[in-house]
Formats: C-alpha cells, structure tokens, sequence
C-alpha cells in the first residue's frame, strides 16, 4: 500500500454512481478491499464484472436502506466474508418540495433511507467495527448546516447525520473506533438528475420553488465531479487521527467557514439570495 497504509476492508453504501462510485473505485485503486451496495439487485453482477475487467478489487451487495429486512440482510452477506474495518455511510436520497406539500410517505422514505437506514446498518456493524478498532465516515452535506428552500426534508436528514456523527465519535472513542463527517457542497452527479419531487405542488410554492430548482441544478452541473469526495475519504481511511468533520472542495471549506462566522439570520439571507425563494 502507498505510503504503507495497511489494506483495509471497506463497505461503502450507494456505491452504484455518483459519490459512491467514485469513493469505492478509489479505495480500491488503493489497495483496500471495497465492497459496495447498491439499490438494483438486478445490477449486482454487472458492476462487479465491471470492477473485475478494470483491475479492481470491488464486489456488490443489494441494498434497498429503506427495508430494515434489506438492511439485516447486507449486513450479514457482507459480514459472511469477513469483519469491516471501515464503513463509509454515503448512500441517500434527495426530496425537492415545500415542506407542506411532502406526503407522510414521502418523508418517511428520506429520512428511512438517508438517516434510519444507515442507523440500523451502522448498528448492525458496530461489533465488527469494534474488533478491528476500524472507522466510520459519514459522507453529510453542508445542507446539514445550513437547510436549503425546498430541500427541507433532505437538509434535515443531513443535519442528523452530522449529529449522529458527533454522538457517536464521543461513544465510540473509548473503545477504539473512529468517526468523521465529510460535508460536500454541491457535487456535479447523477444525484441532480434523480432528485424526487414532492407529489403535491400547492399553487402559493410553484413559482418559488421553480426558481430555486433551477438554481440548484445550475450550481450542482457547475460544481466540481465526485472525485474530490472520493479523494478527502480515502485520505480518512489512511490517517492517523480522523477529524470530526470535513468540509469538501474549496467552494465548500469556503462557505463552511462563512457559515460558521456570520449569524444564522446573515447565512439564511444569502441562501434565499443564491436559490431566489
């Protein structure tokens, strides 16, 4: 391994596109052995086929983080071929619309799959984890310090991710395991394309949240790819001591400071200013 960094074995949820692609191709690249989820059980096999025919050390599992008999199952395939050293909770889901117009149902697979699933699969992990006195690296958003307009419920299943972030490194310090939250920015991703929206659009929020839609997607096709998450994580699976949380790209370390400086009422302002609601 470069820079003798030990190999490692790695599980890193929505590892089908995206972030998560890029963060398991990288790991591998470095030498770890990566296993990745993805949703589609359909597409476990060409991905690992893929990885194969590109000199990668990566294999797949179906994961759907919304079923908690899904969740049991990944955990135990996964754990069949030995214990983690690192889990990277990156897989998730974005839901565009006014608070008000989001239907019980739709809330409840957010936060199920960006929140209570990857609970449920750290959980499940933890005793492993522990043995190896591995880590775990929560990939968050700045969303999660600051909520967007129309990105309400995404927003705050980021900040729970960073707080159950927070909790966890405080418990699981003594017993050897390590935890960091990375927080992009926008990232230009196949995310931007499939972001659900709400199935109810109530006439007062149409023009809004059209405006801020487009914003979004403008900001999100001119942000810098997915490699640059991939290249802050596989700098955490190497070092000696990880951060609490990492701000991602330069735009990001940027407004992370911006954000932590100014008042709340300040940086609200200008989120409204950027995404016109």
């Amino acid at each position: 391994m470069p820079g003798g960094t030990p190999a490692r074995r790695i599980l890193v949820t929505g590892a089908g596109s995206g972030i998560g692609r890029a963060i398991a191709e990288r790991l591998a690249a470095a030498g770890h052995d990566v296993t990745g989820t993805v949703r589609s059980p359909e597409r476990v096999r060409a991905l690992t086929e893929a990885a194969r025919q590109g000199g990668l050390r990566v294999s797949f599992v179906p994961l759907d983080l919304g079923s908690r008999e899904a969740v049991e199952a990944a955990a135990r395939e996964v754990l069949t071929c030995g214990p983690v050293d690192v889990l990277v909770n990156n897989a998730g889901c974005g839901l565009f619309g006014a608070v008000e117009d989001a239907s019980a149902g739709e809330v409840a697979r957010q936060f199920e799959v960006n929140l209570l699933g990857p609970i449920q699969l750290t959980r499940l992990l933890l005793p492993s984890l522990r043995e190896r006195k591995g880590r775990i690296i929560w990939i968050g958003s700045l969303a999660g310090r600051q909520s967007l307009p129309f990105q309400g419920h995404y927003a705050a299943t980021k900040a729970g991710v960073a707080a159950l972030s927070d909790a966890l490194r405080m418990e699981l310090a003594p017993l050897g395991v390590q935890v960091a939250c990375v927080e992009p920015g926008d990232i230009a991703t196949g995310f931007t394309d499939a972001r659900v929206a709400t199935g109810a659009a109530s006439p007062v929020y149409v023009a809004a949240a059209a405006r801020a839609r487009s914003a979004v997607e403008r900001e999100e096709r001119r942000a810098p790819g997915p490699d640059c998450v991939a290249r802050a994580v596989e700098r955490l699976v190497a070092c000696r001591r990880l951060p609490t949380r990492v701000a991602v790209g330069r735009l990001g370390r940027t407004t992370a400071v911006f954000l932590r400086l100014v008042p709340h009422s300040l940086g609200q302002r200008a989120v409204r200013l950027l995404y016109r609601a």
